[in-house]
């Protein structure tokens, strides 16, 4: 079968916008997501995978559902019993927007919790994308995990692209994000 589909990997959260009054607004967001939903509204036709881990709560099966309406599968990705997404709100301090961030416990830290389905997921992929977030998400065996299924997909043919999208808060040190980004673009 020749490879045509595109899978990005990440972490998909809960994103709350602040409203005027009381409500707050809540929608799907995260740099792989985004990417993945704007490339898919220009190219309908290539199969669509975000590849991530899942929680078993109402609002993640509200993401999978949310993603499976609007033409994008999860593959293998795993339901985690007990896992909900993370979450962040954007207040508006000003002319300026600021992001509360709730990830410590999300689901998609454990996207690489099963190799198996993760390489499964790359298998047959015209693209596979990935970001900084999506290792600065994970601990270094998943790390790990995630950088050998993606080199497997690229000696397999897949194009691979990488956005470092550096963010301080996800890294014990500059050295450790530097450090994997130099392994995250060895594989690309």
């Amino acid at each position: 079968m020749a490879a045509n589909g595109v899978a990005s990997i990440g972490e998909c959260m809960l994103e709350l916008s602040g409203q005027a009054g009381p409500n707050w607004r809540m929608g799907f967001a995260g740099d792989t997501f985004n990417m993945l939903w704007a490339l898919h509204a220009l190219s309908g036709e290539r199969p669509a995978t975000y590849v991530s881990a899942f929680g078993d709560d109402p609002f993640s099966q509200g993401q999978i559902a949310f993603l499976a309406e609007n033409g994008i599968g999860i593959g293998q990705s795993p339901v985690i019993p007990g896992a909900r997404p993370g979450l962040y709100a954007i207040t508006l301090t000003g002319a300026e927007r600021a992001f509360t961030y709730w990830r410590a416990d999300a689901a998609a830290r454990q996207l690489a919790s099963d190799p198996d389905a993760l390489a499964k997921n790359l298998e047959n992929q015209a693209l596979v994308y990935f970001s900084g977030i999506t290792l600065g998400i994970l601990e270094d065996a998943g790390r790990q995990t995630l950088l050998k299924a993606v080199a497997k997909a690229r000696a397999a043919g897949s194009l691979v692209a990488f956005d470092p999208n550096y963010r301080p808060r996800l890294w014990r040190s500059r050295e450790e994000a530097q450090a994997a980004t130099s392994e995250a673009l060895a594989v690309t």
